[in-house]
């Protein structure tokens, strides 16, 4: 995998430099945000992932971060190796 999506479906409670920050630092060594966006239908991150690491190790710190900041039931994530969805507090 060399890549996640990070969607956010509906306005955050927290700013997303933040979640951006914090993924950040989880996935030292592993990956990185490397861009974002926001529409009318809400915002996403794309994750560059090293294609070398584990990906259940890269989703479970994605998402152990996500359900840190509260955002279960409010983002959803998709590894660049699947069309499979995980919904933030689902795992």
């Amino acid at each position: 995998m060399d890549f996640m999506e990070v969607r956010f479906d509906r306005a955050l409670p927290i700013d997303r430099d933040d979640v951006e920050d914090e993924l950040n630092e989880a996935l030292a060594g592993l990956g990185e945000v490397s861009g974002a966006g926001s529409g009318a239908f809400g915002a996403h991150l794309d994750v560059d992932i090293d294609p070398a690491a584990a990906r259940d190790e890269v989703v479970d710190r994605v998402l152990s971060v996500l359900n840190g900041l509260g955002l279960a039931g409010l983002a959803r994530i998709r590894p660049g190796d699947g069309t499979e969805w995980f919904e933030v507090g689902d795992k």
